[in-house]
Order: structure tokens, then sequence, then C-alpha cells
């Protein structure tokens, strides 16, 4: 019987950690280019504005950027180790990074959620900062306003709702690529049950040797 790794051969576990690592890098390619996006069609006309939501808005809007790019090396370094199991500090690399981005991208969502609900009550009358004409509710154009202040409401809040969905996504996966990680350190407690450390140290890839052929009855259970 080969070994097993949570219920999984070592083949199957490396292909559910290197699906979940190409996720993370899919999800975190779009929450920057969500980000980015944003900050090109608002942020940048009205991040001089002294203003405490308008910071607020930046703040978190640096988040979505960092949480994306930890995202995105977490991604590439699950899907490394997916090739590299038996290496150790790899996997407390992985492990590291995607608790942290668990943490980063459930904070950006909380402050998603936050600066989607301040704009509601406020109207948006902070994102037309830049603008000068009186009442933030004319739908005009304005000569001096550098975007149009009839769409940047509407476009601002569909950014952020899908940043937001972003952000819980990276989180779920995150989460998930940890605890497969988590199997794999054989970290206690686990649902109780105990753990027999029976992988090689070798941090090479076992292309000549794969565990899925070998014959040992040892099962690893976590």
């Amino acid at each position: 019987m080969c070994l097993r790794i949570g219920g999984l051969s070592v083949g199957e576990f490396r292909k559910v950690l290197m699906k979940t690592g190409l996720v993370l890098v899919v999800l975190g390619h779009v929450s920057f280019i969500a980000a980015a996006v944003l900050h090109g069609t608002m942020l940048r006309f009205v991040a001089a504005a002294s203003d405490a939501v308008v910071l607020q808005y930046c703040v978190v809007d640096i988040l979505s950027v960092t949480s994306a790019i930890l995202v995105i090396i977490a991604g590439i370094t699950a899907v490394v180790l997916s090739r590299y199991l038996p290496s150790t500090p790899l996997r407390w690399a992985v492990f590291s990074l995607n608790v942290a981005c668990a943490v980063l991208s459930l904070t950006c969502a909380l402050g998603l959620l936050a600066s989607i609900a301040v704009t509601f009550a406020t109207q948006g009358r902070a994102l037309l900062a830049a603008c000068t004409f009186e009442s933030p509710e004319l739908p005009t154009l304005a000569p001096d306003c550098p975007f149009d202040p009839t769409r940047i409401y509407s476009s601002s809040l569909c950014l952020w709702a899908i940043s937001l969905m972003l952000c819980v996504a990276e989180s779920v996966s995150a989460l998930r690529c940890a605890q497969l990680v988590h199997r794999l350190l054989e970290l206690r407690p686990w649902w109780g049950k105990s753990c027999h450390h029976t992988m090689q140290t070798s941090p090479e890839p076992l292309d000549g040797h794969d565990l899925l052929s070998c014959a040992s009855s040892v099962q690893l259970t976590i």
C-alpha cells in the first residue's frame, strides 16, 4: 500500500496542492488588476484631498495591492512545494505565507466593506473631492473635473464589490492551502488524530522513485 496524506495518495495530494496554488496565483493577479483599475479611475484624482474618508479609501487600496502580491507569492510557493514535498523549510514557508494571506485578505475584505458602507452613507461626496461644483448630486460634467462625475460613483462601487469577492475567495483559498500544508507538517492537534512521519527528507524531486510506486504498507494519517 502506498503512503497517504490525510486520506489522499501522494500523487493526489500533489495535484490538489498544485491546483490550490494555481487558484491563488490567478486570484492574486485578478485582485491586483482590480486594485490598479480602482486607483486609476478614482483614487489618483482624490488622493491629494485632506479627508478622512479618502485616506481610508487609499489605505484599503494599498492593503489590497499588498495582499494580492502576497497571494501570488504564496500560490507560486505552493506550486513549487507540490513538486518538492519532502522540503521542510519550503513547507513552513508555504504554511506561513498562506496564514498571512488569509489574515490580510480578510482584513482587506472588511476594509472594502467599510469603504462601500461609507460611500453609501456619504452619497459618494468624497469621490468628488477633485471637482469644484457645489452640489455633488448634479449629474453634469464640470470643466474642471478630471473625470466623469456621473460614472465615478457606480464604477467605484462595482470595483469595490469585485475586490471584496476576490479578497474573500483569496482568504478561503489561502486557508485551504494552509490546511493542506498543515497535514504535511504533521502539526498537532489535527482533528485529534495521530501523525506518523514516513516521508523522505531530501528536497530533490523524486522522479525515479515516485512515492506512488512505493510498496510500503505504512500509511501516513493526518
